[in-house]
């Protein structure tokens, strides 16, 4: 009977310390999520600043690839015009002759 009554002491002894660690490993943990949440917030709020940022590279960039797509434009009616009038003289001075 006595080694019962040990075993039995024995075990809510060892679930007492058992419930005792986890209760304060609970605690760290909801201590742990709470800082990761203020951190999760932080980086939240500078990305979103970031993304506004982004957007007016985004802008900026567009404006400028705008830009330079009729800079192009202009520059191959050149050449090609200039290519156009030199192509006409020379049938003219093959005509010519």
């Amino acid at each position: 009977m006595e080694a019962n009554i040990f075993f039995q002491y024995t075990l809510f002894l060892l679930g007492s310390i058992l419930l005792i660690v986890l209760i304060f490993l609970g605690v760290k943990m909801i201590l742990t999520l709470d800082k990761v949440d203020k951190l999760v917030e932080d980086i939240s709020e500078k990305s979103k600043k970031l993304d506004g940022a982004f957007g007016t590279i985004d802008k900026i960039t567009d404006a400028i690839s705008s830009v330079n797509d009729k800079f192009i434009g202009i520059a191959f009616n050149l050449i090609s015009n200039f290519a156009h009038r030199i192509k006409k003289r020379k049938e003219r001075d093959d005509e010519d002759e």
